[in-house]
């Protein structure tokens, strides 16, 4: 669980980073991150992991349980923060001028 927790932080730091870059609204990268899931789950069905209707199904549920869980969220000006400090396995999100922290 813990590899897996390393690796989620390691995605959601890239693909915030790519949607900052790309100079897009939080709504328009939440949408973004729908149409992501919803082509997971159609490639999925072209792997042969199941019916479209279960692959979708799968990973409406998946979103459903991964929003469900505590994120803490902290944005500062400088190299670290305090919440960076007290914990090392958070993830960290460095754009030009702010670094971004979440634990979940």
């Amino acid at each position: 669980m813990v590899m897996l927790k390393a690796k989620a932080g390691e995605l959601v730091e890239r693909f915030i980073e790519e949607a900052i870059s790309a100079g897009l609204t939080w709504d328009e990268v939440v949408a973004v991150f729908g149409l992501a899931s919803k082509a997971l789950a159609q490639a999925a069905v072209a792997a042969g992991e199941g019916a479209e209707a279960d692959c979708v199904a799968h990973a409406r549920k998946r979103l459903e349980e991964a929003f469900a869980q505590d994120v803490r969220v902290v944005m500062a000006d400088g190299p670290e923060t305090e919440f960076e400090a007290e914990s090392g396995d958070n993830a960290l999100l460095a754009t030009a001028h702010r670094r971004h922290a979440y634990k979940h």
